[in-house]
């Protein structure tokens, strides 16, 4: 039997690195690791060792660009005739407390990811539909169910990455047979996490006005480092995303961590959702 062909954005570092070597190194998958820039994947050869142009093939895919994620995907149908799992993992955040990013910035960040994963998506249906089959992983995050301070516009990619899984995962599953999830981790020990601890707070809120610098503080203190306690590693995430994949009849959520798991149990039994209004609930699930 033919390996399934798998299509992987945001591989050079990270997730989507984790997750494209895992996968490679199983006999089931032949796997399509893409990223935006292919000066960035010497971590990701590394990684793959003797998997690399054998079940592992590195192509250069910007999911900002139409054109790229069509060629790649084309190749794809041309060399195996179908196309039967697609990872959506490509992305970025940047800290932001309320309005301190740019509005170009903002809009950049949101066509990475959320229309990157829209643009992504469109480019293998046709073929699932063909094929009546297929699984679609969008990684997505804990903070698209509880948005936390100074992760605004992050948060809200993140939101409507989910928000457009939602809508069409009942409509592929019962019209195509092509099951969606979503992934939701906390923080990963990866690049980006790394990035984010290498700025210094003084550094950080040097702009700030006086009240919004105590909140930010606050933030450190009682929220984001509490929940690097909560860290897991690129490969749990990774098996994660395999078990979406393989599981007769998937989620679609998944959370990785147990502190998430019961925030997300604590959002959706209550319609009102106030408990957002008061961190206090989060801080006492990560304490």
């Amino acid at each position: 039997m033919a390996p399934q062909t798998v299509l992987i954005t945001g591989c050079s570092t990270g997730i989507g690195l984790a997750t494209a070597v895992m996968m490679a190194k199983d006999a089931r998958y032949k796997v399509y690791a893409t990223m935006r820039n292919l000066k960035s994947k010497t971590d990701l050869e590394k990684a793959a060792g003797d998997t690399l142009n054998k079940s592992l093939f590195i192509r250069e895919l910007d999911v900002t660009k139409e054109a790229t994620i069509k060629l790649v995907a084309g190749e794809i149908l041309k060399e195996n005739g179908r196309i039967d799992v697609l990872v959506n993992n490509a992305g970025y955040g940047e800290v932001d407390a309320i309005d301190q990013l740019s509005l170009e910035a903002c809009q950049a960040m949101m066509d990475t990811n959320f229309w990157g994963t829209v643009r992504t998506t469109r480019a293998v249906l046709p073929a699932m539909k063909r094929q009546k089959s297929g699984r679609i992983i969008n990684v997505s995050s804990i903070v698209a169910v509880w948005a936390l301070p100074f992760n605004t516009i992050y948060a809200a990619t993140k939101f409507a990455v989910e928000g457009f899984t939602e809508a069409i995962a009942v409509t592929l599953k019962r019209a195509y047979n092509i099951r969606m999830s979503l992934v939701e981790p906390g923080p990963v020990q990866t690049p980006m996490v790394t990035k984010f601890g290498s700025v210094s707070p003084a550094e950080r809120t040097k702009d700030y006005d006086p009240p919004l610098r105590d909140e930010y503080m606050n933030f450190i203190e009682k929220l984001a480092g509490p929940m690097m306690n909560t860290a897991v590693s690129a490969d749990e995430v990774a098996n994660l995303i395999l078990e979406a994949i393989v599981s007769e009849n998937p989620h679609l959520r998944y959370q990785i961590h147990e502190v998430y798991k019961k925030a997300a149990a604590k959002k959706f039994i209550d319609p009102h959702t106030d408990a957002q209004l008061d961190m206090k609930n989060f801080m006492d699930m990560i304490n």
